[in-house]
């Protein structure tokens, strides 16, 4: 952790993973650059990331979760998937001290933000690693992370094929899509403060990978705030203003209704070709992101993906992975 403060990149080595006779070290390099070793596949993890929880519940390792935080257990499906286990708190500032008393071989947290009490963390000697688990670029190679670090290669490998084969399904179709092509796409991030995708945020990198032109894809801001006259001047083809897990399509009914009512929309191309979409963060980005590249690649380009039965992709992501995934209503109108 020390080297990690520094910026430096020496190894780690966690002094908590008590290797058996046949146990053999393992090693990863985390997001922040930090090669960290264990002793031996991690069986004690505490996760103060949502994302990075869904894989390992994918991987098969839901059972080496001994710890999470407030936002794992906020999030519908995790907490249905893992019942009672320990918090520790909240996820940016989690208690040192409860994370002791759980005795963890690991905590994974985001690399995106980390976590406030950082110093505390290497004050009482605990490996940190930081994965996001949720960028869409790089999700098959966290996720491969994961995989050494809980014992769960083989897993990981199959998890990954899945994710891939999906996203292959995407990036084969609009191969030969060219600039002038791509739909103008207006990324709702929230409804209130009319924020929107940045460049380099999940949003923007969602609609780049899928074949859409991010109309706020050159502002520098992760997520600026934008106007209500910025949006109409911009004049979308396409509007994905995204919410949280929903279980009933009623509340994205009202959301659409809600977005098509603000003054002058009337007047934007998605408006008027009826192109406003309403999606859940849950398959926008993260490990479930490749159902997000779905749904955008039959928004965006309806004849190139009219055979493609998104529904069964998740339906087979529910059975081979993450129980009660489909559970959900992602998208709104289903494209």
């Amino acid at each position: 952790m020390a080297a990690a403060l520094s910026g430096c990149t020496s190894p780690t080595t966690s002094p908590s993973v008590t290797p058996t006779a046949t146990a053999k070290p393992v090693t990863i390099v985390d997001s922040t650059g930090k090669t960290i070793t264990l002793p031996a596949a991690a069986n004690r993890i505490i996760v103060t990331n949502s994302d990075a929880a869904e894989v390992l519940i994918a991987l098969g390792a839901k059972d080496k979760i001994v710890g999470i935080v407030n936002t794992v257990n906020n999030t519908p499906l995790m907490a249905s998937q893992l019942g009672n286990i320990t918090s520790v708190g909240v996820w940016d500032n989690p208690s040192i001290e409860d994370i002791i008393a759980l005795k963890p071989d690991v905590v994974i947290s985001y690399a995106s933000w980390k976590p406030k009490n950082l110093a505390q963390f290497q004050a009482a000697n605990i490996t940190l690693i930081q994965l996001d688990c949720y960028k869409m670029d790089n999700l098959t190679s966290d996720i491969r992370k994961m995989g050494v670090i809980c014992g769960e290669e083989e897993n990981a490998t199959a998890y990954v094929g899945f994710i891939e084969d999906n996203m292959k399904t995407v990036t084969d179709r609009i191969a030969n899509v060219t600039e002038s092509q791509k739909p103008k796409v207006y990324w709702g991030q929230n409804m209130t403060t009319l924020s929107t995708a940045g460049k380099g945020s999940g949003g923007d990198t969602l609609v780049r990978m899928s074949g859409g032109y991010n109309i706020a894809g050159n502002l520098t801001q992760m997520y600026p705030q934008v106007s209500a006259e910025w949006i109409l001047e911009s004049n979308p083809d396409i509007v994905v203003q995204t919410v949280g897990y929903v279980k009933s399509q009623d509340y994205m009914v009202g959301k659409i209704a809600e977005i098509k009512n603000r003054t002058g929309m009337e007047n934007v191309n998605a408006v008027k070709d009826n192109r406003v979409y309403i999606m859940s963060t849950a398959v926008a980005y993260g490990p479930k992101g490749f159902m997000g590249m779905l749904y955008m690649g039959k928004i965006l380009y309806p004849d190139r993906f009219s055979d493609v039965d998104a529904q069964k992709a998740l339906d087979t992501y529910a059975q081979k992975f993450v129980p009660g995934a489909n559970d959900y209503v992602y998208i709104y109108p289903s494209p």
